[in-house]
């Protein structure tokens, strides 16, 4: 039972980080890097006090955020470099498996909005679309489809 609590503990302080980082997204086009951070150190604490954490936990965060990071800078930009931060933040609470369907979902999603801008609302092709929203959207919907698996 203590791990379950503990474990829906780890979701909510990723929920309140992903609240936060999509608001400053949206508003400054910024990711806040302080809040991440100690984001991922508390993530990753509670998800070692639950078994889950260690060095494996760490390194496949980090080494998500550094692909993120090092695709950021290949487009020049077109991925923020803020964005692998959260990536980061990401794979320290859902660990290696929760963040690949993560990512994948965030993209998914983000593409069809994408498409919509494009086609319908005829928006230019430089277009600044920001992500944190996609990757919020995308965590809500996952954590949806935990709590179905719970209750059914």
């Amino acid at each position: 039972m203590q791990n379950i609590v503990l474990e829906w503990m780890i979701y909510g302080l990723l929920f309140a980080g992903l609240i936060l980082e999509t608001a400053i997204d949206i508003r400054k086009q910024k990711i806040w890097i302080p809040a991440i951070l100690v984001e991922v150190l508390l993530l990753s604490g509670l998800n070692y006090l639950l078994g889950k954490g260690g060095m494996l936990l760490w390194i496949v965060s980090i080494g998500t955020g550094a692909v993120f990071y090092f695709i950021s800078v290949v487009t020049r930009g077109q991925i923020g470099k803020g964005d692998a931060f959260l990536f980061v933040m990401t794979g320290s609470g859902m660990g290696v498996v929760g963040n690949i369907k993560l990512i994948y979902l965030t993209f998914f999603i983000a593409f069809f909005a994408a498409a919509f801008l494009w086609l319908i609302k005829k928006t230019r092709k430089d277009y600044r679309m920001p992500l944190a929203p996609f990757v919020l959207t995308s965590f809500c919907l996952l954590m949806a489809e935990k709590l179905l698996y719970v209750f059914l």
